[in-house]
C-alpha cells in the first residue's frame, strides 16, 4: 500500500528543461508551478558534431541524474521540453524524436530550437526578439501572434555575422592587411601573434588551416581588448559586428507585428561577457527603436525550456 507521501509526490506534475548545447548540456528539474528542485548538467548533444550516440549518452544522463535528484522514476507524470540547435528541421526532429523514444520520453515531450528556449527564458515571455553572439549568430523572434521569423544563422562560411567567429577572422584579417601595407597598422598584430605564439603574421597561414572554429572564435576576446585600447582598426571591427546584428534583428523585427513595446534580449558570451559590445547594440536600439527594452536574460536557455513547458500544460 501506497503511503500518503507516496501518493503525493505522484500527484504532482514535474517539469524538465533541457537545453542540448554544442558544448554542453544543462537540464532543469522543477514542479509544474516552476518551483526549483534539480539541476544536471553533461557534455555536448549536438548530434551532427558527437553523432547520435553520444547525443542519445548525453541526453539519457541527464534526464536519469534529475530524476535521481528528486527520487522519481521516469514513470511519475513529466512534462519534457528540449532546445536544441537545428529543432526547427523536421529531418533534425525525426532524429531526436527517435532517441527521446529510446530514453523513455515518449509523451509529454516538446522539441524546438535553442533560440526559442534562449528567448522565452531571456524575457521570460513567449514574444519578443533575442539577439545570440557567440561562436556562432542569430537573430529570432516571436511576436504577439506566435508569428515566427529569424535572421543570420547561416553558418560561418555563409554568414553568422556578429559572432565571435566573425569577428575573429576580421581581426585575423587585418593583421595580414596590414603586414600588406594595404590597411593601417595595429595593435592586434603583436597581440594576436602573442597569443599564438607566433613570430611573424606569415606564420598565420599554417595556424588558421590546422586550427578548429572554436579556437578562431576565442581570438575574438583580444579583439575586444584591442578596441578598448582606442585601436582603430580593432574599433571598427567590433563597430562593423554591431551594425550587423542590430541589422539582422531589423529584419525580424520588420517581419513581425508586435502589439506596442516587446523586450530585446542580448545573449551568447560575446553579449553577455563584453558590456562595450552590449553597450553598442543598445545605443542603437536606443535610436532605432527607442520604445524597446533591451537587456540580459533573466533565465537560462534551460529554464526556457521549463516555461514553455508550462504552457503547454
Amino acid at each position: 500500500m501506497s503511503s500518503a507521501l507516496e501518493v503525493a509526490y505522484w500527484r504532482i506534475m514535474y517539469i524538465i528543461g533541457i537545453d542540448g548545447g554544442g558544448t554542453k548540456t544543462v537540464g532543469v528539474l522543477t514542479t509544474e508551478t516552476g518551483q526549483h528542485l534539480a539541476q544536471a548538467q553533461s557534455g555536448p548533444a549536438n548530434y551532427h558534431v558527437v553523432g547520435e550516440t553520444q547525443t542519445q549518452a548525453v541526453l539519457e544522463s541527464v534526464v536519469r541524474e534529475l530524476c535521481e535528484k528528486v527520487h522519481i522514476s521516469r514513470t511519475s507524470p513529466i512534462r519534457f521540453c528540449l532546445g536544441m540547435a537545428g529543432l526547427g528541421r523536421a529531418a533534425d526532429q525525426e532524429v531526436i524524436g527517435r532517441i527521446c523514444d529510446e530514453i523513455g520520453v515518449r509523451e509529454n515531450r516538446i522539441l524546438t530550437h535553442d533560440a526559442h528556449i534562449a528567448l522565452v527564458g531571456g524575457t521570460e515571455s513567449y514574444e519578443g526578439v533575442i539577439i545570440i553572439s557567440g561562436t556562432g549568430a542569430i537573430v529570432y523572434g516571436i511576436d504577439t501572434n506566435g508569428r515566427e521569423a529569424r535572421a543570420s544563422g547561416w553558418g560561418y562560411l555563409l554568414g553568422d555575422e556578429g559572432s565571435g567567429y566573425d569577428i575573429a577572422i576580421k581581426g585575423l584579417r587585418a593583421v595580414v592587411r596590414a603586414a600588406d601595407g594595404r590597411d593601417d597598422p595595429t595593435e592586434l598584430t603583436n597581440r594576436i601573434l602573442n597569443r599564438l605564439e607566433l613570430n611573424a603574421p606569415s606564420e598565420l597561414i599554417h595556424w588558421v588551416h590546422a586550427a578548429s572554429r572554436d579556437a578562431i572564435a576565442h581570438l575574438a576576446e583580444i579583439v575586444f581588448d584591442t578596441a578598448r585600447t582606442t585601436d582603430r582598426v580593432a574599433e571598427r571591427i567590433i563597430d562593423d559586428a554591431a551594425d550587423e546584428l542590430v541589422c539582422a534583428a531589423d529584419s525580424v523585427i520588420g517581419q513581425l507585428e508586435f502589439e506596442g513595446a516587446f523586450d530585446v534580449v542580448l545573449s551568447g558570451g560575446n553579449l553577455m561577457h563584453q558590456p562595450m559590445f552590449a553597450d553598442k547594440i543598445r545605443y542603437r536600439f536606443a535610436e532605432m527603436q527607442p520604445e524597446t527594452s533591451v537587456l540580459l536574460p533573466k533565465h537560462e536557455p534551460a529554464y526556457g525550456a521549463v516555461l514553455l513547458a508550462q504552457a503547454e500544460l
